[in-house]
């Protein structure tokens, strides 16, 4: 298999989390609509999360609740991230292996590191809930850079923050995701975009070129060298 070229400047790879580093997909959600449920006393309305376009934790809870001013909104953020991450560490204690780690993912973030390519996270979830899911994921964080909807409520801007963390032009970044939310972070940021995960046949019909089921690493390689071409 063909490596990026070696003497161009390696992109700067930047990857969501959910979906995409780690699986859990059910369990988080049922945390999440649970402790919104529960700070709130109504659940997310039928087809709330067919309609919203911003798809962070804390853009959710702004739609969901437009009415708040901004420390109430603040307050019930504040109680809702701590009731979800309390859920997800139950969950965690009940069942290990809530959070795999995507197939490759270990293996993908090894090699890119290795192989001299700086990586970062970028994730629409909150710090605290997130590092419990990558911990019980065995995925090795600690030492990259990240962002998080604690920082900002908007992807893009999460994904912006997330360079600068690691001390590069957003523009360098490639970001690594499986979300049509995701697609449209990148389109909105003009950075390339590898879709990634069970979603792959709606990511494609949503516009995006390159994707792969998993993220083990000579697929994941074959994309980047693809992507040093154009």
């Amino acid at each position: 298999m063909t490596e990026p070229d070696s003497g161009a400047a390696k992109p700067l790879i930047i990857f969501d989390v959910d979906g995409t580093l780690i699986g859990g997909e059910s369990y988080d959600w049922s945390a999440f609509e649970a402790a919104f449920l529960e700070v709130t006393g109504a659940p997310f309305p039928p087809g709330f999360f067919d309609r919203i376009t911003e798809v962070t934790a804390t853009a959710i809870i702004r739609t969901a609740l437009p009415e708040l001013d901004d420390d109430a909104l603040q307050l019930t953020i504040t109680r809702v991230s701590a009731g979800y991450r309390d859920r997800l560490a139950r969950d965690i204690i009940a069942h290990p292996e809530a959070f795999p780690a995507t197939l490759g993912a270990v293996e993908l973030l090894a090699r890119l590191q290795q192989e001299g390519f700086d990586c970062a996270i970028a994730t629409g979830d909150w710090f605290d809930s997130i590092s419990l899911k990558l911990n019980a994921a065995k995925i090795p964080w600690r030492g990259l850079p990240m962002a998080t909807s604690v920082d900002r409520p908007i992807r893009s801007q999460i994904i912006t923050l997330a360079a600068e963390r690691a001390q590069r032009a957003v523009g360098d970044a490639i970001y690594v995701g499986d979300g049509t939310w995701d697609l449209r972070a990148t389109q909105t940021l003009n950075i390339p975009f590898i879709g990634c995960g069970k979603n792959i046949d709606q990511l494609k019909a949503a516009g995006t070129e390159f994707a792969v089921p998993d993220l083990k690493p000579d697929a994941f390689f074959a994309i980047l060298n693809q992507l040093s071409q154009t």
